[in-house]
C-alpha cells in the first residue's frame, strides 16, 4: 500500500513538473489585464493554482495524471460566499470534505506565506478567470 501511494505521488510530481513547463511557454489569459493590481492576482493563481487547476482554470480532468476539478464554470467558485472559498484555500480538501470524484488527489492548505492576498485571489477567481 506504501509503495502503491509512493508510485502516485511521484507520477503527480512528474505531472505537475511537466505541466509547468508546458504553462511556461504558453500565453495564459490572454484577454486579462496586464497591469495593476489584477495582473497581481492572475500571477498569484499563475503560481499557487494554474499547475493543478489549469492554465486558464479548464481544470485537468482530460489530463493524466487528475489533479484538480476546473475552477472555470465551477457553480462553487461561481456562488458560494468568498468565506467558503477562502476556507478550502487555507485548510485544504480531504476526505468527506470533497466535492469530487476519488480521481482527484486532496488539496493542499496555503498558508498566509503561500497566498498573501487570499481575498484579492478569490475574486480574481469569481471575476476574471470566469470570463
Amino acid at each position: 500500500m506504501k509503495a502503491k501511494r509512493g508510485l502516485m505521488a511521484i507520477g503527480m510530481i512528474v505531472g505537475a513538473m511537466a505541466a509547468s513547463a508546458a504553462f511556461a511557454a504558453t500565453d495564459i489569459f490572454p484577454q486579462a489585464p496586464l497591469a495593476g493590481e489584477k495582473m497581481q492576482y492572475r500571477d498569484l493563481y499563475r503560481l499557487r493554482c494554474a499547475t493543478c487547476h489549469g492554465a486558464n482554470g479548464e481544470g485537468t480532468n482530460q489530463d493524466y495524471p487528475r489533479l484538480a476539478p476546473a475552477l472555470r464554470g465551477n457553480p462553487f467558485v461561481q456562488h458560494a460566499p468568498s468565506g467558503a472559498i477562502i476556507q478550502v484555500i487555507r485548510k485544504g480538501r480531504t476526505g468527506e470534505q470533497r466535492l469530487y470524484h476519488d480521481s482527484y488527489p486532496n488539496m493542499p492548505a496555503f498558508g498566509a506565506e503561500a497566498v498573501f492576498d487570499v481575498d484579492g485571489l478569490v475574486q480574481f477567481l469569481k471575476t476574471d478567470l470566469q470570463k
